[in-house]
């Protein structure tokens, strides 16, 4: 079975328990500190892909890290996963949590690219221009480019934006090629 279609099953599984316990949000924050600390820490990702660690140790180490502040669901998900020798998938299944949450709720994430840092009050704008554009609560991830000269590069979903200058320069470059060509 692929990586995808078994991480969805689980995310799925896991949504369904924790909407019937109505703890959705809580485990929810559980997945995104779960995907964060995974991001950051290798050794914790190569851990849990190890085939030579045993999955005794494996939980261990998940209960040490996580068992104070995860909802139990979370933890006892986690331990059933791991029972059952898919702790490879582990950090897919919270990416497709992730993502089958922010379906159900009409979430969607942005990522607005820009030559130098934004103000608060321009990321506010931002946002509610894109929330209004898509009907959807949108969440930005602010990354910064230097290249970028000034303005900005905006991907939302399938869509990307570029009103950057550089994109612009690039752009009547091309355009100039064009017409030098047609002649």
């Amino acid at each position: 079975m692929s990586e995808t279609r078994v991480s969805n099953r689980y995310a799925k599984s896991l949504i369904d328990l924790a909407k019937e316990q109505n703890i959705l949000e809580q485990v929810f924050n559980d997945m995104q500190v779960f995907k964060s600390t995974v991001d950051q820490n290798s050794e914790l990702s190569n851990l849990l892909k190890s085939p030579i660690v045993d999955a005794e140790k494996k939980n261990s180490i998940l209960n040490k890290l996580f068992s104070g502040t995860f909802n139990q669901l979370t933890t006892k998900f986690f331990e059933v996963v791991i029972r059952k020798k898919r702790e490879y998938y582990l950090y897919d299944i919270a990416n497709a949590f992730i993502n089958q949450y922010r379906l159900m709720n009409n979430i969607t994430t942005a990522t607005v690219t820009t030559a130098s840092a934004m103000s608060s009050q321009t990321l506010q704008d931002i946002t509610q221009l894109l929330e209004k554009n898509t009907g959807k609560k949108v969440i930005i991830e602010s990354k910064i480019n230097p290249s970028l000269i000034g303005g900005m590069v905006v991907q939302i979903e399938d869509k990307l934006f570029d009103a950057s200058i550089s994109g612009k320069l690039r752009k009547a470059k091309q355009e100039l090629l064009n017409t030098y060509i047609s002649k």
